[in-house]
């Protein structure tokens, strides 16, 4: 059960590492760590990840837009949720991407420099009080009619791309959608 580490676009020099964790009794524990920044981190509801790239697109743009100081939220963290949402709402995508209290279920992701990884991943795995599961079972965890309305994906784009990458595209090219 290996953490998938993938890196990001080369200009940034970082690296984005994923976690799938299930059945964690500890959330609001962890939320508050991660709140208090103890743990450097973003946390997302594995119900509405279909795909890690889904992940990965909007580290990368988090990544990209804190080199180039471009940061729409207050941290990279936050903008890596907020890049996940349709939302322009910076509050309404922390809510729809964050965990609450009644998640059980979470894909956490640390943005860092290659040598970082250990130092960053030990404290975000001693807080965790759950199951750490292999990246590869995250469809399992996906919850696909939530996430079709999060996305607002109808059956009609489904004939022609599957739901990762009507996910992806959206993430994409958040900026140029005009939102209904």
């Amino acid at each position: 059960m290996d953490a998938y580490t993938v890196p990001l676009d080369p200009e940034t020099e970082l690296y984005c590492t994923i976690y799938l964790f299930a059945y964690v009794q500890n959330i609001d524990e962890v939320r508050l760590k991660v709140l208090n920044g103890e743990l450097s981190c973003a946390v997302v509801k594995a119900a509405l990840v279909v795909d890690v790239f889904q992940i990965l697109v909007a580290a990368n743009k988090a990544a990209v837009n804190e080199k180039m100081k471009q940061l729409t939220t207050k941290s990279l963290y936050t903008e890596l949720l907020y890049n996940l949402s349709m939302s322009k709402n910076i509050s309404r995508s922390l809510i729809e991407f964050g965990i609450n209290d009644r998640d059980k279920n979470i894909v956490v992701a640390q943005i860092h420099k290659i040598n970082d990884e250990k130092s960053l991943s030990q404290p975000l795995l001693d807080s965790v009080k759950g199951e750490r599961i292999a990246i590869s079972r995250l469809s399992e965890f996906s919850d696909h009619d939530l996430i079709r309305k999060m996305y607002k994906i109808d059956d009609d784009e489904l004939t022609v791309s599957n739901l990762a990458d009507s996910v992806v595209s959206r993430i994409s090219c958040k900026e140029c959608i005009l939102l209904k």
